[in-house]
């Protein structure tokens, strides 16, 4: 994606770089809404992450959930293959 865009004529410095940096948020891996809480569960006593909830005023607003190649994984540091997002 190139961030010379037509979106980003005629606009002032700060708002490009709001922009931009908006743009690439959802480039670089997935967009999440704003939050003010993170809460984060795990695998039974491993350290393999489970899932990712965020939080604003008490409400999900978003949910990671990670995938390992043994699922559910029993040790620490299981091979992680895939992250979905969903959006309430």
């Amino acid at each position: 994606m190139a961030l010379s865009q037509n979106c980003f004529n005629n606009l002032t410095p700060d708002q490009q770089n709001y922009n931009i940096y908006e743009q690439l948020k959802q480039v670089t891996g997935f967009d999440i809404p704003p939050y003010d809480e993170i809460d984060i569960s795990y695998y039974g006593s491993t350290n393999n992450i489970s899932t990712v909830q965020y939080l604003n005023g008490g409400d999900v607003v978003a949910t990671l959930t990670l995938v390992y190649a043994t699922q559910p994984p029993t040790v620490d540091d299981t091979n992680l293959v895939n992250i979905t997002i969903a959006y309430p």
